[in-house]
């Protein structure tokens, strides 16, 4: 049908080279960060004015673009998160020959020791 026609033309566009993914994510940052700051000086000169629509528009804009390239300067990295994941991952596994206990050894040690709780026994060692 003609939604299917849709998503056949929008992801055939999205492998093409002049498509928008294909540019860097530095140059969309300073792209955004630049009508930002131009969104910001545009708010403090329409205040200035009393233009009241054109402020409220340019401060909408201030926000949506200049908060939005502040976000993404600031977040860090995701290939930088990646790799710190892993390496405490790694860490984690090899934590000085203590075993990692899974999610049904714990529940069952749970249960162990609400049982013993109840009961007024000490808890036996596996």
């Amino acid at each position: 049908g003609v939604f299917d026609a849709r998503v056949v033309d929008m992801a055939s566009a999205e492998r093409s080279p002049a498509s928008p993914a294909s540019a860097s994510p530095v140059s969309l940052k300073f792209g955004l960060l630049v009508v930002g700051v131009a969104a910001a000086f545009s708010t403090h000169f329409a205040w200035r004015a009393k233009a009241t629509n054109v402020f409220k528009a340019s401060y909408a804009a201030t926000w949506l673009t200049l908060g939005t390239a502040t976000i993404l300067y600031v977040q860090p990295d995701r290939e930088e998160l990646e790799q710190k994941l892993r390496a405490s991952a790694a860490a984690r596994a090899d934590t000085n020959g203590v075993a990692l206990v899974s999610a049904a050894d714990r529940e069952a040690q749970i249960r162990a020791l609400k049982g013993a709780s109840l009961s007024g026994e000490e808890p036996r060692p596996r």
